[in-house]
């Protein structure tokens, strides 16, 4: 079978648990140029410099919506067809856009998780003195949110001299 990305066993997420995921999200009105993308996270990320607290509430490092889309893609592409009924050139023909949009948003997510990663390590062992396979295990073996895990680092770990917030930037005063 050409198409078994559809079956039952490649998709990880019931339809109930994406609709749910999804409804999180905005809807997208269609765009010509990105047609493959159907909801957005609509969250404007803080630049490098906000406090790293901040930065967490405001959901900088969360996981992309890009994932649940293409689950409602494969959701949306088997209930296009039947494996069993349609041969390859007529699965082919109906489920062209359903694979193009898969792949373009599994692409998206790729790039989009590795980004939000990077952004994480780079923000979490500026800020505290970690190195980052401590962090990696740490964040691994730890059972709950980010959040929590910021705070667990606040108590327990040392913060780096560039990361106390100065109160004020520019010339310094005259004496």
């Amino acid at each position: 079978m050409p198409f078994n990305f559809i079956r039952e066993e490649a998709i990880s997420q019931t339809r109930e648990v994406v609709d749910k995921n999804l409804s999180r999200y905005q809807p997208l009105n269609y765009n010509r140029f990105m047609w493959w993308r159907t909801h957005t996270d609509n969250i404007k990320p803080l630049g490098k410099r906000a406090l790293l607290k901040d930065r967490i509430i405001n959901g900088d490092f969360n996981e992309s919506s890009y994932f649940m889309q293409a689950q409602l893609a494969l959701h949306q592409a088997k209930d296009k067809v039947n494996l069993n009924k349609h041969n390859h050139s007529d699965q082919l023909e109906i489920l062209s856009v359903d694979l193009a949009r898969y792949k373009r948003l599994m692409s998206d997510y790729d790039k989009e998780d590795n980004e939000r990663l990077e952004a994480l390590y780079e923000a979490f062992t500026s800020h505290f003195k970690i190195t980052r396979n401590e962090l990696i295990e740490e964040l691994c073996n730890w059972s709950g949110d980010l959040l929590s895990y910021y705070e667990y680092c606040v108590q327990f770990k040392y913060e780096t001299p560039f990361s106390v917030r100065k109160s004020k930037r520019g010339r310094p005063r005259k004496k």
